[in-house]
């Protein structure tokens, strides 16, 4: 069975799904940045930038889910 969600949780699955968006490009980014400079100060750099940005996606999946469940009667 389908339930329908509001408009309201349709701007802010869409609101969420930007903010996933964000900290995806920039870990493309630095990661990309630090194969063509090629040395070791800047993959550490990538790595730990990186280790950030998963933090900022987990953060935008909770919010998503959490969005979900109010939308779905959870």
């Amino acid at each position: 069975m389908e339930t329908a969600m509001p408009d309201e949780i349709l701007r802010e699955m869409d609101r969420e799904l930007h903010d996933l968006c964000q900290p995806l490009t920039t870990l493309q980014c630095r990661l990309e940045l630090a194969q063509m400079m090629g040395d070791a100060a800047s993959l550490k750099e990538a790595v730990d930038g990186g280790i950030e940005e998963t933090l900022r996606i987990f953060a935008a999946v909770a919010r998503m889910r959490e969005t979900l469940d109010k939308a779905l009667g959870g």
